[in-house]
């Protein structure tokens, strides 16, 4: 079956492709010796997050107040040196804009939950006439291009909720709840007046025998599918239409390699094969004007090491990454 599914793109004799800020006042978590760091803005006009002063009550009966907000700024930066990512915070002035040129609270106006338009806006107490109240936005701006991750922390009927952002074009903000557990059950845990903290790095050791160089071949491919094009690689797993095959047995370039495929034409497929710690990568590049027949082959390397560090590092990523891996279907069930 695989041969008789694949025959087009032999025929074709093409292989793959997939293919800042405005001014604004924050507090960024910057790298620092590969880890990151809280460096809070002195703002008069943000109206929670600062040590001191009569607005922090540790008793207030709001949903949300300075004193928590103080705590999830330091529960967020202890989780940021787990990731080793760099963010910004909004502060509550202006507007924070990320890499897909997306601007908050502005854009929240374009935002969907789940695919489902939704009220939401930034409200600092918490409290408010929106599905969605947002108390506090994080967003980390990628090396390439519009990627970024954009957390809001929000609460939904009165329930604490964080949402995630990683949208790089069309009319509407694509939101949905994390799947990060340790975001969800610090943000629950500072919801509810308690402190937070990220789990011991050493419970997470005995989850995966990912220690080793060999790593499972589907979790590659999975970190190749995010770092390549996450939104259309998550998409497809959504949609059912993403395929992972092994040893591809066509003379030529790719010979042996693993490969994941969203079951298309050859635009629709990405090939990988693991030395050690270096991973190539293969797909067809078309340039503009290009059909995808006269395109080039373009090869690419990574390490297993930054794949890992960038998507495999707490327990809540581990959780996520390893529901993709389940969620590949073999080739075979291609139709």
């Amino acid at each position: 079956m695989k041969k008789k599914f694949l025959t087009g793109l032999i025929a074709a004799a093409a292989l793959l492709t997939l293919t800042g800020c405005q001014s604004h006042k924050t507090a960024t978590i910057k790298k620092t010796s590969g880890v990151g760091s809280v460096r809070r803005t002195n703002n008069t006009d943000r109206k929670f997050g600062h040590r001191g002063g009569s607005e922090s009550n540790t008793n207030d009966s709001n949903v949300w107040n300075s004193d928590k907000q103080d705590k999830l700024d330091d529960f967020f930066d202890e989780w940021a040196d787990t990731m080793d990512q760099e963010y910004d915070k909004y502060d509550g002035s202006g507007q924070i804009k990320t890499a897909a040129g997306e601007e908050f609270p502005k854009d929240f106006n374009r935002v969907q939950v789940n695919g489902k338009k939704v009220s939401i806006a930034y409200e600092p107490d918490g409290r408010g006439n929106n599905e969605y109240n947002v108390v506090a936005i994080f967003n980390y701006d990628k090396d390439q291009g519009a990627s970024h991750i954009t957390y809001f922390f929000a609460f939904h009927d009165g329930q604490p909720i964080v949402l995630v952002d990683e949208t790089t074009n069309g009319d509407y903000v694509q939101a949905k709840e994390t799947a990060n557990k340790d975001l969800i059950n610090g943000f629950n845990a500072i919801a509810a007046g308690k402190d937070a903290s990220m789990p011991d790095s050493d419970k997470d050791s005995n989850e995966s025998d990912d220690d080793d160089n060999d790593e499972d071949t589907k979790l590659i491919g999975v970190f190749v599918g995010l770092l390549k094009s996450g939104d259309w690689f998550k998409d497809g797993l959504k949609d059912g239409h993403m395929y992972y095959g092994t040893d591809w047995d066509y003379k030529g370039p790719v010979d042996g390699y693993d490969y994941i495929t969203a079951n298309g034409d050859p635009t629709s497929y990405f090939w990988f094969k693991q030395d050690g710690d270096d991973i190539t990568v293969k797909f067809v590049n078309p340039g503009k004007g290009q059909s995808v027949a006269e395109a080039p082959m373009k090869t690419e390397h990574y390490t297993v090491s930054r794949l890992k560090q960038d998507y495999y590092v707490n327990s809540g990523q581990k959780q996520e990454v390893n529901g993709y891996v389940k969620a590949l279907k073999p080739v075979e069930d291609a139709n």
